[in-house]
């Protein structure tokens, strides 16, 4: 083990020039670009994120609502990538008239999630640029981001109001079948004309008992008139009991005559009201089916009513509250030199052993190569 190590630490001083050489032209190079490089000024604004509605619309059942903590982080993740959008960047540099490509705006971009608040930085040569840049980019992520949470509610509410098109034209279909049975059969209300008729069958059967009573009673006197005159021994008495009795029979025969009128109106009635409870299957079918259907169309009329609120409440992300707007730097951003110089000479410093190791083993293999030649 010890051996090894000597043997590493030799392959490392054999070629110390070579891991030096790299170390120099690395940390040069660092201090080059930072030496000629402008100025970088950093400007963000704080956003905090609270729990939001659900957008999506639903037809036939709540979907289950998911954890606070979990929406708050979806929605961080969800604007997050709305700010490192490419549509969102050309926007930003077209309002800006910037002239510069999307990838470079997005290279200042900076986001970091801190419990239910969201940093966003931006980083420019140009301290009122980087204030602007962050306003306005965090603006256009906004709005982009509120399209896409309206989308959801967008495709449902095109769905509906498709439906509702079509159910639109099943209730008309629907309607003009009942109003064309009212018309066919001359009816406006199958129940109430049912109705109607039973209470007119009622008071015909009534009348017709009255007749009836009023008609016994009549025969009832008649019938005396006519005892009595057969009773009677007196010629004059029994032409007046006969004369009485054939005054009332005619009142019966009155009675009679009104009474088969009667009967042939509550026949009458009765075949009507038949002929109506006949309707009644065809008529309760017809309005079952408008009925279904107008509970259909008002159902989707509300999910519209609700889409449409779905719709402009998504483009409102107020669920998103900028805590602390872009400011103008006031000076720039601290150097990252000497944290780049840290790292750039560690990982220099790995290159040039690794770099010393490979060469080492090259040499190695042509060194077998060399002596059989010599021989």
């Amino acid at each position: 083990m010890a051996a090894e190590i000597l043997t590493y630490l030799r392959i490392i001083l054999k070629r110390w020039w070579l891991i030096l050489l790299i170390l120099i032209v690395t940390t040069g190079v660092i201090m080059f670009n930072s030496l000629t490089a402008k100025p970088v000024y950093r400007a963000y604004v704080k956003l905090q994120v609270i729990a939001p509605e659900s957008q999506e619309v639903s037809l036939f059942s709540a979907s289950r609502p998911t954890g606070t903590q979990e929406q708050i982080v979806a929605v961080q993740q969800q604007f997050d990538a709305a700010l490192r959008s490419g549509s969102v960047a050309w926007q930003t540099i077209n309002d800006l008239n910037l002239g510069i490509a999307a990838g470079d705006l997005l290279n200042g971009l900076t986001v970091f999630a801190d419990g239910e608040f969201l940093n966003v930085t931006f980083v420019a040569d140009n301290p009122m640029l980087v204030e602007s840049i962050a306003t306005a980019h965090v603006e256009n992520a906004f709005q982009y981001y509120g399209q896409l949470r309206s989308k959801p509610a967008t495709v449902a509410l095109q769905f509906i109001q498709q439906q509702l098109t079509e159910q639109d034209k099943v209730l008309a279909a629907a309607g003009d079948a009942v109003l064309q049975f009212k018309i066919n059969h001359n009816v406006d209300s199958l129940l109430r004309e049912i109705t109607a008729v039973q209470d007119q069958l009622r008071g015909l059967r009534l009348e017709r008992a009255k007749l009836a009573t009023e008609r016994e009673k009549d025969q009832a006197i008649s019938l005396k008139y006519t005892e009595e005159a057969t009773k009677t021994g007196s010629t004059e008495s029994a032409v007046n009991y006969q004369r009485l009795a054939v005054s009332q029979d005619a009142i019966v025969a009155g009675i009679r005559a009104q009474e088969a009128e009667y009967d042939k109106l509550i026949a009458q009635q009765e075949s009507d009201f038949v002929e109506l409870l006949k309707l009644t299957t065809e008529y309760e079918g017809l309005l079952r089916a408008l009925t279904r259907v107008q509970s259909n169309y008002n159902f989707l009329s509300d999910k519209e009513n609700e889409a449409r609120l779905k719709q402009s409440q998504a483009t409102d992300v107020s669920f998103i509250q900028i805590i602390e707007p872009a400011r103008m730097p006031d000076r720039p951003a601290p150097s990252r030199t000497p944290k780049m110089l840290m790292v750039g000479g560690i990982v220099s410093l790995i290159a040039g052993v690794i770099l010393a190791f490979i060469l080492e083993f090259i040499s190695s293999l042509r060194a077998p190569g060399r002596k059989e030649t010599a021989n």
